[in-house]
């Protein structure tokens, strides 16, 4: 894989990681109404290539439609299921590119890299939902959407290579129709509610990051490197995310101790997935 996808896969990881500490400060924001504004900010990163947006119809209705039904079925997978469980069965996302993405090519994975991805997935469950070993019939609803977010997810990472060649930095024209989408979701499904200016400068922030620049890097990482890599990659997400709430407190002393093998068992997972 290229140097130039490994640092655009890191940097998208990393700014995703930064996503829950950022999400603290914007206090009680219903999540669609966050996720709409954010989106809407991350288009502004890549604004100065505005000219770059113009993609044929079916192209701008796919990138739409993935980045607005990923983040509407993820939190409404949260409102109906515990988060914890919810979030372990969304980061199925990077097993499924690994799985789907040989196919497009007409050969089936190598057993090593499913290998690797599962034992990167290990290391992200150890630190997502460590005492969830069972899951509630009573939370079906959720867990499915959990899952149809995570499919979505793989597709829109996926699908790019045979539509239409267009720049990464279409996506932030994506990020605006998704943006744009979601204060309409929040009208229907949640309780009106107007952000207070720090508030809005945290979804600012990120919008500029998490939900902006980091799907251009995304878009780039995955049209130069190998899927295989970059999927069982992906699981240092969750475990950096959850050292970021552990240096500012948002976490429990307990997790840390699960930080250090959790990323032993991710980078394991990326070594054999290679």
């Amino acid at each position: 894989m290229t140097r130039t996808a490994w640092a655009c896969a890191l940097g998208a990881i990393l700014l995703w990681a930064a996503f829950a500490t950022l999400v603290r400060f914007a206090g009680n924001t219903p999540p669609l109404l966050l996720t709409g504004i954010a989106l809407c900010c991350g288009s502004l990163a890549s604004a100065h290539r505005w000219r770059e947006w113009r993609v044929p119809a079916a192209v701008l209705g796919f990138g739409v439609a993935s980045l607005f039904l990923y983040h509407a079925s993820l939190v409404a997978a949260f409102r109906l299921a515990p988060i914890a469980e919810a979030n372990l069965l969304n980061y199925l996302w990077p097993l499924l590119i690994v799985v789907l993405a040989p196919r497009a090519g007409g050969t089936g994975p190598r057993p090593r890299q499913l290998a690797g991805c599962a034992i990167a997935f290990a290391g992200a469950a150890l630190v997502i939902a460590p005492s969830a070993s069972t899951l509630s019939a009573v939370h079906l609803a959720g867990y499915a959407l959990a899952v149809f977010a995570a499919f979505t997810w793989a597709v829109y990472s996926l699908l790019p290579a045979r539509l239409p060649a267009y720049s990464s930095w279409a996506t932030g024209g994506f990020c605006l129709g998704a943006g744009i989408l979601a204060p309409g979701a929040h009208g229907l499904f949640e309780t009106p509610y107007r952000p207070t200016g720090a508030e809005l400068a945290a979804m600012a922030a990120i919008g500029a990051g998490p939900l902006g620049l980091a799907f251009v890097l995304w878009d780039r990482a995955m049209r130069t490197g190998r899927a295989a890599t970059i999927g069982s990659l992906s699981y240092l997400t969750p475990v950096l995310s959850t050292l970021a709430l552990a240096v500012t407190g948002a976490v429990a002393a307990g997790a840390w101790w699960r930080l250090a093998p959790a990323l032993l068992l991710v980078v394991a997972g990326v070594r054999l997935a290679r």
